[in-house]
C-alpha cells in the first residue's frame, strides 16, 4: 500500500508548498484528486523550457497503485506515443518508479523528477526529433530495458540472464558472470546486481517483474 489518508497529508501539503498553483478538488477514501497549474523550468544543451502546464494528479487511496497525472488542458499530442488517450502521461515504468521511491513515496519529487521531465522531454523531442535523456518501450521491452539500465547490460538477452540469476542463485563473486563474458561475477556485472541481494524490496519487485514477463512469454507461445 503506496498511500492511506494519514499518510497523504504531510505528503500533500509539501507538495501544495513546491506547487502552490495545485490544488485538491476530490478527497474522499478511495481517491484523492488535485488540479491545477505547474511551472517547468529546465536546461538541457542549450535548450531551456519555461512553461506551465494544466493538468490532474489522481492519487489512488488504500491501493498499491502509482499516482498518475493527466494532462487535461490537452497541451500534448494526442498522438504522441507516450501519451493515453485519455490524457494519462506515460511518464515511466511503473518498476523504475517503484524502485526509485522504494524507501517511499514522494509526491513532490515524483513530479518534479517524472511529470516535469515528461514535459521537458516532450517539448524537447518536438523541437528537436530526440529524446533529450533517452526513450524507453512500452510494455514487456519496456521493462527489460528498465532493468538493462539498471544493471548495465548491453542487450535484452544479457538482462534477462541477469535477473534470472538474481531470482534462483545467490551471490558468489567468484562465480562466472551469468552474461556469458567469461570474466567473473566481481569483475563483471556483479556490482550492479548487489544491489538486488542487498535490498529485498527491490529484488522482489524485480523477481515479480521477471515473473510477469515469463508469464507473458507463456500466453503468447499458446
Amino acid at each position: 500500500m503506496i498511500f492511506t489518508l494519514d499518510t497523504i497529508k504531510p505528503q500533500i501539503a509539501h507538495l501544495l508548498h513546491e506547487y502552490p498553483d495545485l490544488a485538491v478538488v476530490q478527497s474522499d477514501s478511495q481517491l484523492l484528486r488535485l488540479h491545477g497549474r505547474i511551472l517547468v523550468h529546465r536546461e538541457f544543451n542549450d535548450y531551456t523550457l519555461h512553461k506551465t502546464y494544466i493538468l490532474d494528479i489522481l492519487i489512488p487511496i488504500g491501493t498499491d497503485e502509482l499516482p498518475t497525472a493527466i494532462d487535461t488542458d490537452r497541451q500534448v499530442r494526442q498522438d504522441y506515443h507516450h501519451y493515453y488517450q485519455d490524457g494519462r502521461l506515460c511518464l515511466a515504468t511503473d518498476s523504475q518508479i517503484r524502485i526509485r521511491f522504494v524507501d517511499g513515496f514522494d509526491l513532490a519529487a515524483w513530479v518534479s523528477e517524472f511529470v516535469e521531465v515528461y514535459y521537458f522531454s516532450y517539448e524537447y523531442y518536438e523541437r528537436f526529433g530526440i529524446f533529450p535523456f533517452g526513450e524507453r518501450n512500452h510494455g514487456w521491452h519496456g521493462i527489460i530495458q528498465t532493468y538493462q539500465d539498471l544493471l548495465m547490460t548491453k542487450n535484452c538477452v544479457d538482462t534477462y540472464k541477469l535477473m534470472n540469476f538474481i531470482k534462483n542463485h545467490v551471490y558468489r563473486g567468484h562465480h562466472y558472470c551469468p552474461c556469458g563474458s567469461g570474466n567473473l561475477l566481481r569483475k563483471c556485472h556483479g556490482q550492479k546486481m548487489l544491489r538486488f541481494y542487498k535490498d529485498e524490496r527491490i529484488r522482489k519487485i524485480m523477481i515479480d517483474d521477471l515473473d510477469y514477463l515469463l508469464k507473458l512469454a507463456n500466453i503468447n507461445e499458446h
